[in-house]
């Protein structure tokens, strides 16, 4: 299947030079709590609102081994949990932005700017301890708190997977609701902002999930599209969640993923899209069991409706890549998905890495689909080229989180389209 190729082409990724970054906007801190029988029974055992729901969905993260996410739009309700763990595990960084920021910085680009108008004094210091310069919008001496996440990492074993599933570590978050303000920067400092970010080449936003109201998602956009403009060498790219209502996704669907240049997002994301795109009642097609070649045409129909220049799927074993052509250089954006890769495993810790079984079986499922391929894992199809590559996978992982942002943060900073 293969092997010998994609080990020959691992061995031969270089460390890519990268240029200022920016990320915003959702920076906070995760508290990181390990799953045992003996906490899924404490969760059973409270009587309090939300602990339902909450069970009811990490037994379902659990059952498909999969990365999702709970917003919880109760803050009364959310702080009630927090409380209750406020004792367990520990805090990190987090946050798509704060994660990727972190990553990004290790690469050593000359600066890494996080945009974060709603974080905490906390959350800034973690982010500057990491060598990030963190943009507040004049909060720094505001009032606003530090929004702890939990994220709940589990192994595989603690329920019945479901058929199909390849059994993994994986994680669970359950976040509060954000004002919109922590995503919008402030009317009266975008020019100054824009000024600040002349420099910077690539920028990996997120949080757009939490904004509400159309003209909320249209001062959004109007912001990105005053980011992409900062230069010709600039390029966007927004990250996406689970757990958003079909209502938001479609206003981001509309506003702001078609005005940005590059998308990253999972198989469970990917179909949410599809299910927006193909109308009220329609099943998803992009489940945790989808095959390869199933997720390669729902992220072909995603991209075509977006018309962005890239999207990256990152799924368990492989990453696919849509491409627009003419507009990058598909080996080495394919260089980028394997160095990214190298990355990912090294986060997860552990005792070394291994190339997916899972990730070769489905290069071969998409080859047969799609190709042949004009090099290795890079086919044509039609106006656009299809990159898919199988991933790494870390022995005896010792993380999981943050893990999708490492990856996505990586490979498109270090993408040169």
């Amino acid at each position: 299947m293969d092997t010998g190729t994609w080990s020959l082409l691992y061995q031969s990724v270089k460390r890519p030079q990268t240029g200022p970054v920016l990320t915003g906007f959702n920076a906070n801190i995760d508290r990181i709590i390990p799953v045992t029988p003996g906490l899924l029974r404490d969760i059973h055992n409270q009587p309090g609102p939300g602990f339902g729901a909450l069970l009811k969905r990490l037994n379902h993260s659990m059952r498909y081994c999969s990365a999702d996410e709970m917003v919880m739009g109760d803050p009364s309700v959310f702080s009630a949990i927090s409380g209750f763990f406020s004792a367990t595990g520990s805090l990190v960084p987090g946050g798509q932005a704060g994660i990727a920021a972190i990553q990004v910085r290790r690469l050593n680009p000359a600066t890494v700017t996080c945009a974060v108008p709603g974080a905490g004094p906390q959350t800034r210091a973690m982010l500057q301890d990491a060598g990030v310069n963190p943009l507040s919008f004049g909060q720094e001496s505001g009032n606003n708190p530090d929004r702890i996440h939990l994220v709940f990492e589990y192994d595989p074993g603690l329920v019945p997977v479901a058929r199909g599933v390849v059994p993994r570590s994986n994680r669970f978050i359950v976040s509060p609701a954000h004002d919109p303000s922590d995503v919008i920067i402030p009317e009266e400092q975008e020019a100054a902002f824009l000024e600040q970010i002349a420099g910077c080449r690539r920028a990996f936003l997120s949080g757009y999930q939490f904004l509400k109201t159309k003209q909320e998602f249209v001062t959004a956009a109007r912001q990105l599209v005053q980011i992409r403009s900062v230069n010709p060498q600039m390029r966007t790219h927004v990250e996406c969640v689970s757990g958003v209502r079909p209502r938001i996704l479609g206003l981001l669907l509309e506003h702001i993923l078609k005005n940005t240049d590059s998308i990253g997002l999972n198989e469970q994301e990917l179909g949410s899209f599809i299910r927006i795109l193909g109308g009220p009642g329609q099943n998803s097609r992009a489940d945790p069991q989808s095959s390869p070649v199933t997720l390669v045409r729902d992220a072909l129909s995603l991209a075509h409706a977006t018309g962005v220049s890239r999207l990256h799927l990152h799924t368990f074993g492989y990453y696919i890549l849509i491409q627009k052509q003419g507009t990058g250089q598909p080996e080495l954006s394919r260089n980028a998905l394997l160095f990214a890769a190298q990355e990912a495993a090294g986060a997860a810790g552990g005792t070394g890495s291994v190339l997916s079984p899972e990730g070769l079986r489905a290069y071969a499922d998409i080859k047969t689909a799609f190709g042949p391929d004009e090099s290795p894992g890079i086919f044509r199809a039609g106006d656009l080229m299809v990159l898919a590559v199988p991933s790494l996978i870390a022995r005896n992982v010792q993380k999981t989180t943050g893990l999708g942002d490492i990856i996505s943060s990586t490979a498109f900073v270090a993408d040169p389209f």
